[in-house]
C-alpha cells in the first residue's frame, strides 16, 4: 500500500475514533440525564404516593369529623324540637291549670258571697279559703303538680289552727299520694272542717281535739279498693246539726262525691262532728308516672 493511501486511512481512523469518543460521551451524558430523570420521576412518584396517602388520610379525617358534626347537628335539632314540643305542652298544661284554678276561685267566691251574713264576713271567709287554696297549690308545685302527699296536705291545711306543740290534731294514716284535683279538694275540705271546729267545735276549747285517720280498704267481693278518710272531733262543746247546708258540705258533696264517685257521711253527735268519706282509690290517687 502506498504511503498516501495509508495516511488517508489513518486520518479517517482518527476521525472515526474521535467521533466514537464523542458518541460515547454523548451516550454517557444521555445515560446520566436519564438516570437523573429516572431518580426524579421515582422521587416524584414516591412523593405523589405519600401526598396521596396524606390526602386520603386527611379526607378520611374530614369525612369522619363531618359525619360527627352531622350527627351532633341531628341530635341538637332533635333535642331542640323536643324542647319546643315540651314547651308547647307545658304552656297548654299551664293554660288548662290556670283555667281550672280560676273556675275554682270563681265557685268559691260565688258560694261565699251567696251565704255570707255580711260583706265583712264574706271578705274574711273568702280570704281564708283562698289562702288555703294557695297553700295547696304550693304543696302541689313541690310535687311538680302531678301528685301531693296526703299527710303533707293535712299538715299544711291544719297549720293555721295548730299552735306550737299543740296536741289538738292526732293524725294517723299510711303514705298516700293524691292527684292534683283531689288534692285541692281535700285541702279546701280540711280547711272548712278545721274552721268550723275552731268556731263551734272541738278546736274552740283547749280540752278538745280532732282525730284524723285514713286507710285503704279492700273492695267488696274482689272489687276496687277504696280510700277511707275520717275526721272526728272529741272533747269540744256539745254540738247540734246545722240548720242549713254550708259551703263545706256543698264542697264535699259536689266535689268529692259527684266528681270522684265516693260516699260521705257527716254526722253531728253531741260529742262532736264526725265525717267519714269513702272514694275509689283509682279516682283520688296520683297516676303512676
Amino acid at each position: 500500500m502506498n504511503e498516501p493511501r495509508l495516511s488517508a486511512l489513518e486520518a479517517e481512523n482518527a476521525r472515526l475514533r474521535a467521533l466514537l469518543g464523542q458518541y460515547r460521551r454523548q451516550a454517557v451524558m444521555i445515560a446520566q440525564r436519564h438516570e437523573r430523570l429516572g431518580r426524579f420521576f421515582i422521587a416524584e412518584r414516591d412523593a405523589n404516593r405519600a401526598e396521596a396517602s396524606r390526602l386520603a388520610a386527611e379526607n378520611a379525617r374530614i369525612r369522619g369529623e363531618a359525619e360527627l358534626a352531622a350527627a351532633d347537628y341531628a341530635n341538637d335539632l332533635g333535642e331542640l324540637m323536643q324542647n319546643e314540643a315540651r314547651q308547647t305542652l307545658l304552656m297548654q298544661e299551664l293554660s288548662h291549670r290556670v283555667k281550672n284554678t280560676l273556675a275554682m276561685v270563681q265557685a268559691i267566691a260565688a258560694q261565699t258571697l251567696r251565704n255570707a251574713e255580711s260583706l265583712d264576713v264574706a271578705a274574711e271567709s273568702l280570704g281564708a279559703r283562698l289562702i288555703a287554696l294557695a297553700q295547696a297549690h304550693d304543696i302541689l308545685i313541690q310535687g311538680s303538680w302531678s301528685s301531693v302527699d296526703l299527710r303533707s296536705l293535712v299538715d299544711g291545711a291544719l297549720a293555721l289552727h295548730a299552735e306550737g306543740e299543740s296536741q289538738q290534731f292526732r293524725v294517723t294514716g299510711p303514705d298516700l299520694t293524691l292527684g292534683p284535683r283531689p288534692g285541692l279538694t281535700f285541702a279546701l275540705m280540711l280547711h272548712e272542717l278545721a274552721t268550723n271546729a275552731a268556731k263551734y267545735g272541738a278546736l274552740s276549747t283547749p280540752e278538745g281535739h280532732v282525730e284524723i285517720a285514713w286507710c285503704v280498704e279492700a273492695g267488696e267481693a274482689g272489687g276496687e279498693p277504696h280510700l277511707r278518710f275520717r275526721w272526728e272531733e272529741v272533747g269540744g262543746p256539745p254540738v247540734r246539726p246545722p240548720t242549713r247546708t254550708g259551703f263545706g258540705s256543698r264542697l264535699i258533696e259536689r266535689s268529692l262525691v259527684h266528681s270522684f264517685g265516693g260516699s260521705v257521711n257527716l254526722a253531728y253527735p253531741v260529742t262532736g262532728a264526725v265525717l267519714t268519706l269513702r272514694a275509689p282509690l283509682s279516682a283520688v290517687v296520683a297516676e303512676a308516672p
